[in-house]
């Protein structure tokens, strides 16, 4: 089957599409289009242009088109035009699209194709935190989700929380697809003597409020350690803040850094040397309060205890694998207090259940689902259900 993997990133580094495409790859010839798209074994790769930066002038011709809702100016901009003129050169038996802007774009030119969407959040209030985005984009996504959803053949997402927000907003169903990470055949590490080394990676923006897990070791003995592997996204005042927070506290012997990130494809066997995978991140934002982020899944891959503030879904994987704790409010001393309640003993327990659980939420589980899903498309053949029970 001729399958195009479509998404506004690098899909060899981006993990959702990275991972579908390694699966994918095995029985079909996959073609993977995105964004300054570099190389991926045993796979086509198309690069399509980065959007410029606007000038002044361009900025305001954006919210003039806006005010009149030119809506078509806003998907049919320069580089995306790219993508159109490459899928009128070619056929595909079924397209996967990763991004909402570039849904119209591939149902304009899907030709004979079957097209999933992949809604990795809820578009609608995709960045809410920022007064221009909610200016120029807000009504503008929602447009996209009333005008393409239904047009779609097959929805997927990324969590329970945010299927039943497309299921309640726009009317459409969704396959609820976890962020799993691919299987990695490794043991739960051994807990250091005099040392509990605990770890946070991933992005560092001001709604992630990246600080309250630096203050966690305000209320932790000398025996924990805190790396922070940041990919800094953010402005630089933040940045800024973030490394001063880091700073005053090793100054005073915290034993906490900010490391350098790893290639995503080395991130969980990097990890795995530690012992605690923090995620204290604020519900500031709708996507955030009902996110199943990938270092979820990528912590328990990495056989790691996880400690995490209050989030209905990740606490139902957390009952079931009794692999981690989980603090009484979203405070960092609450969360220390949480983490300080965890004697060796029980710690590596936890590691255990990490690694007991890792066969069950690895991305083979994603595999079968997507089968499952084009059996149905393309064979009529009923979805078979899927026997695994995450939660």
């Amino acid at each position: 089957m001729r399958i195009l993997v479509l998404c506004a990133a690098n899909p060899a580094t981006n993990p959702r599409p990275s991972r579908l495409i390694n699966f994918l790859k095995k029985n079909h010839s996959i073609t993977a289009m995105g964004i300054d798209a570099s190389a991926i074994s045993g796979t086509e790769v198309i690069s399509y242009s980065a959007y410029k930066k606007r000038n002044i002038f361009q900025e305001i011709w954006l919210y003039f088109n806006v005010f009149f809702k030119r809506w078509d100016r806003l998907i049919f901009t320069k580089n995306r035009r790219e993508i159109s003129a490459f899928l009128k050169k070619r056929e595909f038996d079924f397209i996967i699209c990763h991004d909402l802007v570039l849904l119209p774009i591939v149902l304009g030119d899907k030709k004979g194709a079957k097209v999933l969407f992949d809604a990795r959040e809820f578009y609608p209030k995709q960045n809410t935190t920022s007064l221009r985005w909610r200016i120029l984009f807000e009504r503008f996504n929602d447009y996209l989700c009333k005008t393409y959803l239904h047009q779609a053949d097959r929805i997927t997402s990324v969590s329970s929380g945010i299927k039943k927000l497309y299921a309640q907003v726009y009317g459409v169903n969704s396959e609820v697809m976890y962020s799993l990470s691919e299987y990695c055949d490794i043991t739960p590490s051994v807990i250091e003597k005099n040392r509990i080394k605990m770890i946070y990676h991933g992005s560092a923006n001001t709604a992630r409020a990246i600080e309250k897990t630096i203050y966690i070791m305000d209320y932790l003995s000398d025996e924990y350690s805190l790396d922070l592997m940041l990919v800094f996204d953010c402005s630089s005042a933040y940045e800024k803040f973030l490394r001063n927070l880091v700073k005053k506290r090793a100054a005073i012997g915290k034993k906490i850094r900010i490391i350098p990130p790893v290639p995503f494809s080395e991130l969980v066997n990097f990890t795995s040397s530690y012992d605690i995978g923090i995620y204290a991140l604020a519900d500031s934002t709708l996507n955030l309060k009902y996110a199943m982020p990938n270092k979820f899944f990528e912590y328990i891959q990495s056989r790691l205890a996880l400690a995490i503030f209050p989030h209905a879904e990740m606490e139902a994987f957390l009952r079931k694998y009794q692999n981690g704790v989980v603090s009484v409010d979203k405070t960092s001393k609450s969360l220390a207090q949480a983490i300080s309640s965890i004697d060796r003993q029980k710690l590596m327990q936890m590691k255990i259940k990490s690694h007991i659980a890792s066969k069950v939420l690895s991305y083979e589980q994603n595999g079968k689902k997507m089968q499952a899903i084009m059996r149905e498309l393309f064979f009529k053949i009923p979805e078979e259900k899927e026997e695994v029970e995450y939660i």
